[in-house]
Formats: C-alpha cells, sequence, structure tokens
C-alpha cells in the first residue's frame, strides 16, 4: 500500500470505534424484559430463559450470514424470531413494536466510543474522505445513524455502509465495490481499517484496497493466512501511519 495515494479511508465500527462493556449485559437484560412484557401484552407467554435463546439464535444467524457475505432486514430478523418461538402471528403492529422495543434497548444502554476514536476522525477528515462500513445486527439502520450522531461521530463520515441496509456484508466484494462506485476512486486510493481479519481484512483486500489490521488481541495465530499492509493495536496509532 502506497500510503501517499490514498484518498478515503474506510473504518469498520465494531472493536475499531466503538466497543461493548458492561452496557451489553445491561441491554441484554432490558430486551428481554421489553419482550417479555410486549408478548404478555398479545398474549403470549414466553419465559426469559426462551427469549434469551432467541436472541443467541439471532445473534448466531447474522454472523453466519456476514461470513457467506449477506444480510437482511431487520424485519426479516424478526420474523425469525418469531418463528423461534413458535409464535404464528401475522401482525406489523406487533413486529413493529418487537423492533422498537430491540432498538429502545440499544439507545438506553449503548455501545461506548473509543476515547481517541473522535479526535483521531477530526485529524484524519482534513486529509482525507472518510467511511463507515459495518456489518450490523438486529438494530436497525436509522438506530445506529441516532447513536453515532449522539456519540459526536456521524458528521465524521461523508458515508455510511450498513450491511442490514445493503444486505450486503463484509467479507463480500460487493460491499467494497459499492464504495468504489460511489466515490469514482481506484482501489489503491482506498484503505480500510478493521479489527477482523477475515471480514475486514480479506474482504478489502480481495477488492484491491489497502488495509490496517487492528489487533488489539495481540493475536499472532494467523491459520487464514491473511496479511493485512499494516498492523497496529488499536486506532491511536492510525495518525502515525496516515498523517
Amino acid at each position: 500500500m502506497d500510503v501517499t495515494k490514498i484518498k478515503l479511508i474506510s473504518f469498520d465500527l465494531w472493536e475499531t470505534l466503538i466497543f461493548d462493556s458492561k452496557n451489553h449485559n445491561q441491554r441484554n437484560k432490558l430486551r428481554i424484559n421489553n419482550l417479555r412484557l410486549l408478548f404478555d401484552k398479545y398474549g403470549q407467554a414466553i419465559s426469559d430463559e426462551k427469549i434469551l435463546e432467541s436472541l443467541s439464535f439471532i445473534s448466531k444467524n447474522c454472523s453466519q450470514d456476514h461470513n457467506s457475505g449477506f444480510d437482511k432486514k431487520t424485519d426479516i430478523r424478526i420474523k425469525e424470531l418469531l418463528n423461534f418461538l413458535d409464535i404464528k402471528k401475522d401482525n406489523k403492529l406487533f413486529e413493529k413494536e418487537i423492533l422498537n422495543a430491540l432498538d429502545s434497548s440499544f439507545l438506553k444502554h449503548p455501545p461506548s466510543i473509543f476515547s481517541t476514536a473522535i479526535k483521531i476522525l477530526n485529524s484524519l477528515k482534513k486529509r482525507y474522505s472518510l467511511c463507515l462500513t459495518s456489518n450490523t445486527g438486529i438494530t436497525s439502520p436509522n438506530i445506529y445513524r441516532k447513536y453515532l450522531d449522539e456519540v459526536g461521530i456521524f458528521d465524521k463520515f461523508d458515508k455510511l455502509y450498513l450491511s442490514n441496509e445493503l444486505l450486503v456484508s463484509k467479507p463480500s466484494s460487493s460491499i467494497f465495490k459499492i464504495i468504489l462506485d460511489d466515490f469514482k476512486l481506484k482501489p489503491y486510493e482506498i484503505v480500510h481499517i478493521g479489527d477482523n481479519l477475515f471480514t475486514d481484512i480479506f474482504g478489502a483486500k480481495k477488492c484491491g484496497f489497502g488495509t490496517v489490521f487492528i489487533n488489539k488481541r495481540n493475536s499472532v495465530n494467523n491459520n487464514l493466512k491473511i496479511y493485512p499492509d499494516y498492523t497496529v493495536k488499536d486506532i491511536s496509532k492510525i495518525p502515525d501511519l496516515f498523517l
């Protein structure tokens, strides 16, 4: 990768700019409570344990789909959750209330942003175009936008690429080709930064992007044989490469 030719920096979101701490457990507890109350309202007696199972099932499905290079809209995920719970209720209002219950839990107990993220994005934005390229879960795209605005980084990006909005995910070359088309750039003019060797680094390299691997866990076992252009411990080291 020739850093002098880079015009656009694409950032992964989870574990690159934001992370889950104790809020993750609080969020899950609130999700379970909200869903139980909602199911009771509609005459569906579902235990907390079963609701937790359903959320784990959806999370696993999301990961499997992402690794295969695609994603689904949130309303489809809600139908999958209801099918898992064997709830046969074709009610759009009910499904919307379920999604609202999950989304509100995300905003009530949101992920944390790394302390240096805003300063780094501000510095990079003076010299480069920036975009966010993220695989998502069951949280709605509009809630991601609201959250990013609340933590002060929404306006740092020229474009957002969210997998459950585009229906393609990293590591598929499709999501990276969308970036190429939108910005009208050559692959060597773009670098993608992320913490996952497979979805971030492998996916971006397939399209000819430069790559920076955030190796927070100090992982040395690379069975995937995927080699980023640069490896750093965390995003605080990014300015050393590009500024």
